[in-house]
């Protein structure tokens, strides 16, 4: 029931108990009255006091007339006025009820008042028995009437007082059933506050909860049950507070995950949702429960913790945070590996903020990203500009492009059975204004950071096609292929875009991956690589030997090409393992079909060596430095330019 109706009811209750009260008083009252004048005058009293009035006179008479006893006409004259009086009040005042009632009375009324008027000469003049006798023969006609006046009135009087009763009773039962019913409906409206507080104190408990619970999400992340960054924040204000106060120290852990991304772009977001819970969790099992941990947002966690000793303490929750993240899952069927990266900050290096703070934080974590990932770092000073630098040169790579800063080199491929020029190897350089060259292994990363990769590598496709149809038609060109592109889906359409646009013949084109873009192997990448073998364009496997090397990904897709890395080229002289693996993976591609290419050759001896293993194809300084288009010597021998 609504407080609208419980106001509507209770108002109805107090009008109807007004009401009730203004309807009894007024016929109470009115009962009163009637008593009051039943009491005050009793009409049979009067009637009996006239017919004794007129006996008094009748007697008072009689005796003058027969002259006994000491009446004289003095005592006559006296007992008619006291008749008369008597008479004449049966028409006015308490009587006059009687005869409003009963209009009959009102005839009989004046039939007493005649004979009585027409005794009065009489009595005036009264001066012997024969006037007393003749006063006696006019009055006598009233005894009749007289003698009937007194049950007359009393009949009316019982009358009146039985109906007096009825209505008393009327009242009684009515003033009863209306106090019933008010008692009945006040029972109900008590019923009905009774339930509504029970209602409201429930809806208040459950407002209460509701309130709890609303505070709680505004402070927590809804997904992991971790504290957000509000409440992050609050608590770090109150603990730099406490800390500058006492003396104590405040230490902050920003760690943010390494290949979630691909999780999430490969097994969807729903996964990714399951894996953040399971990271959360292990977490918390890693941090005392004094500590404040936080879900930043996207696949950002904080740990706010108050060390005595924070080189210590930090580095070994630290560790543990990096080897428990970094173990496998088992997330719906997918095993999924992942890691960490994490950046510390503390206020012994009095950080005035929690902004400060913060930002310390990220910029350690920022160069744990670049040292490799999967690691911790803690913030010094050095950082901040650093930090600045690589901002900075972020902006001018955004520029670079529009600015024709960015060019392309070619490095030569040779075939070392024919001794001939197989293609060249499109490289990406940038010459900086101020710096000059920037190094590819610092902008490459960068690009890929900032989002800025797939556009660039849609310019090196498009440039290295436009540049290669100007070569021999025996004469292929290679482009490295970001993983981000895979993940992006837009590989295929740039490839066919460049293919089109500059007339390049298809098998002219090769693409170098990295294991890397295999290691989230899904339906999705295996038919975007066969989609570009349906084209024409040549598939290489670079850099086979490192990171997550796994002979699965030469099953899933038929290669054209094995890169061996320039690393177990780099090292043949010094271990001698190297030169099993080199072996290994020659021996691998020919039983598969695939050409072996080795990377990084530099001297006579490595030459000899991937010859004396099997290779069939070597890239590197000794066969070719990497130079501008305009400057390439398209003849079949490139290493006489070594």
């Amino acid at each position: 029931m609504s407080v609208r109706t419980l106001k509507l009811a209770l108002c109805l209750v107090v009008s109807g108990f007004v009401l009730a009260a203004i309807y009894f008083t007024v016929v109470i009252a009115e009962r009163q009255n009637a008593l009051r004048r039943i009491t005050r005058y009793n009409p049979t009293w009067q009637a009996n006091q006239v017919l004794n009035e007129f006996m008094t006179l009748d007697q008072s008479l009689r005796m003058f007339k027969d002259g006994a006893g000491d009446i004289d006409k003095e005592d006559v004259e006296l007992r008619y006025d006291i008749f008369a009086g008597t008479i004449n009040s049966l028409a006015e005042g308490g009587f006059r009820e009687v005869l409003d009632q009963e209009p009959s009375f009102e005839s009989t009324i004046h039939d007493l008042e005649g004979p009585t008027n027409d005794a009065a000469p009489l009595i005036k003049d009264l001066k012997s028995p024969n006037d007393a006798l003749a006063a006696l023969q006019v009055l006598s006609p009233l005894q009749s009437s007289l003698k009937h006046l007194p049950s007359i009135t009393f009949n009316y009087g019982a009358k009146r007082a039985s109906w007096d009763h009825q209505e008393l009773t009327r009242l009684h039962w009515i003033f009863t059933s209306i106090v019933g019913c008010l008692i009945l409906f006040g029972i109900s409206l008590i019923g009905l506050l009774a339930r509504h507080n029970s209602l409201l104190e429930r809806t208040y408990r459950k407002m209460g909860i509701l309130t709890a619970d609303l505070t709680h999400l505004a402070h927590h992340d809804p997904l992991t049950g971790l504290a957000n960054r509000a409440l992050f924040q609050k608590r770090l204000e109150q603990l730099l507070s406490k800390a500058r106060d006492n003396g104590s120290t405040l230490a902050v852990l920003y760690l943010d995950l390494d290949l979630f991304k691909n999780v999430n772009d490969t097994l969807g977001h729903e996964t990714g949702d399951q894996l953040l819970k399971t990271v959360a969790t292990r977490i918390r099992g890693c941090v005392q429960n004094n500590s404040v941990i936080a879900r930043l947002g996207g696949d950002e966690f904080a740990i706010l913790m108050e060390p005595t000793n924070v080189a210590r303490e930090c580095t070994m929750l630290a560790s543990r945070i990096v080897k428990e993240i970094g173990t496998a899952y088992d997330i719906d069927g997918h095993e999924i590996v992942i890691g960490t990266s994490i950046g510390i900050a503390s206020t012994e290096l009095v950080a005035s903020s929690p902004e400060q703070l913060l930002k310390q934080a990220d910029t350690a974590l920022y160069r744990a990203k670049a040292d490799g990932r999967g690691t911790f770092r803690f913030f010094e000073p050095e950082m901040d500009a650093e930090l600045q630098a690589r901002r900075a040169l972020e902006v001018d790579l955004r520029k670079a492009m529009v600015k024709d800063e960015l060019y392309l080199v070619f490095q030569p491929q040779v075939d070392l059975q024919a001794n001939r020029l197989l293609g060249f190897e499109a490289l990406l350089r940038w010459r900086h204004p101020v710096r000059g060259s920037i190094p590819p292994g610092e902008f490459i990363p960068m690009a890929e950071d900032i989002g800025l990769i797939s556009s660039l590598s849609d310019w090196i496709i498009n440039e290295a096609c436009k540049t290669a149809v100007t070569w021999p038609r025996n004469i292929k060109v290679a482009v490295n292929i970001s993983p981000l592109q895979f993940r992006n889906r837009t590989l295929l359409p740039c490839v066919r875009k460049a293919l089109t646009r500059t007339g390049l013949e298809p098998s002219r084109l090769e693409l170098e991956l990295t294991e890397s873009a295999l290691l989230e192997e899904n339906e999705a990448t295996v038919a975007a690589l066969h989609e570009l073998r349906e084209l024409g364009v040549r598939i290489a496997l670079d850099d086979f030997g490192t990171g997550y090397s796994s002979l699965s990904y030469l099953r899933s897709f038929p290669f054209d090409k094995i890169k061996i890395d320039q690393s177990f080229v780099r090292e043949l002289s010094t271990r001698p393992d190297c030169m099993v693996i080199i072996q290994s993976v020659v021996s691998l591609g020919r039983g598969l079909g695939m050409s072996i290419t080795a990377e990084g050759v530099e001297t006579e001896e490595q030459l000899a060596q991937i010859q004396a293993a099997g290779c069939t194809e070597a890239q590197g300084f000794l066969l070719g430095h990497p130079k501008s288009a305009s400057d390439l010597d398209l003849s079949p021998n490139e290493r006489s330019m070594a």
